[in-house]
């Protein structure tokens, strides 16, 4: 892995690969990880969720995996981190996920598996921001460098077709005979039983697996008691801000607030995605938004995350679907 960054952006990072054996006892006593604030990044789109296929010797790392993903906003990649994990030293060396390069450091130099799944869980929630969402493209990325992201986003994002292209543009810039691992993610997936979500007769799947609280419809509207047309389907997500996946690709045609003076007017931070044949689904409530308008979403990829903001009595996803305009009943489409 060949990562370049500046030193300076992570120096407390540095001081602890030059010194774990003063900074071990801190980590002990939970001093070490009480000096890096937590950040807010969004968990964004494009998640490949499944099962890690790892060894007791990576799957003993979970916990610190977890705590990192919490901390660094990207906790429903836990899997994969594990994945990754298994792909970059099978839990086996100290620097477990091999983050030392990402600091500009030699390989192997850092010396203490928390630190390093710290460093590296950091670094790849950074580039898969810079991603928009195309966790192939972070995965390649974590292995090629940043570098190979703006590259592979001006031809259309990851493909390993683009993989070696910049693989063996590098090699010849340095002089090299390879530049990196251009079968790196299919190396890392191989340790990730990923999980299928089954596709309707019309090309759309759930955008949260959840207990539907109530159906499309008229109904007593909840907080004005008057008989109104519900025009969605309202998913229960657990009380938890759990991911919302679009139904569909498309293109997003709206992502923010409904009312920016008003966040608590209507359907607060909502998504809207155009899809092919006049067809439109919105996503509403949301807590978080992962997507901006303009930008072009694959099925299942991220959007954003369950919520209660708006007009809204408790955490849920209200998901509408409209044909040629005209609101219809989403549950046709999705079963």
């Amino acid at each position: 892995m060949f990562v370049p960054v500046f030193l300076i952006q992570n120096w407390r990072y540095v001081l602890i690969a030059l010194f774990p054996l003063f900074m071990i006892p801190l980590i002990l006593i939970g001093g070490i990880f009480g000096q890096f604030q937590q950040q807010n990044n969004p968990d964004i789109g494009g998640d490949i969720t499944g099962k890690a296929l790892v060894t007791p010797e990576v799957r003993r790392y979970e916990p610190l995996v977890r705590q990192a993903s919490i901390k660094y906003g990207v906790e429903s990649h836990v899997n994969l981190l594990l994945a990754k994990i298994m792909q970059e030293s099978g839990g086996l060396l100290p620097d477990v996920m091999q983050s030392s390069e990402s600091l500009g450091l030699p390989r192997n130099t850092i010396n203490n598996p928390a630190v390093s799944i710290d460093v590296g869980v950091q670094y790849f929630a950074g580039i898969l921001k810079q991603t928009k969402g195309d966790v192939k493209l972070a995965l390649q990325s974590y292995n090629f460098g940043s570098g190979f992201i703006p590259y592979a986003l001006k031809r259309g994002g990851y493909s390993k077709r683009v993989a070696i292209e910049f693989s063996e543009m590098m090699a010849k810039k340095q002089g090299w005979d390879r530049y990196g691992d251009v079968n790196y993610v299919d190396n890392v997936l191989r340790y990730l039983e990923v999980e299928t979500t089954p596709v309707s007769s019309f090309g759309f799947i759930k955008p949260i697996i959840g207990k539907i609280t109530s159906n499309f419809g008229y109904r007593i509207h909840p907080i004005t008691n008057e008989p109104k047309l519900h025009a969605g389907t309202d998913f229960s997500c657990g009380q938890k801000p759990v991911p919302i996946k679009a139904a569909k690709e498309g293109k997003v045609i709206t992502a923010g607030w409904q009312d920016p003076n008003n966040h608590k007017a209507g359907y607060g931070q909502r998504v809207i995605i155009k899809h092919s044949n006049g067809l439109e689904t919105s996503y509403a409530h949301l807590s978080k938004i992962s997507v901006q308008s303009g930008q072009k979403v694959s099925q299942g990829q991220q959007i954003g995350n369950c919520g209660t903001t708006g007009s809204s009595t408790g955490m849920h996803l209200h998901f509408e679907l409209s044909v040629n305009g005209k609101k219809e009943d989403a549950l046709a489409y999705l079963n």
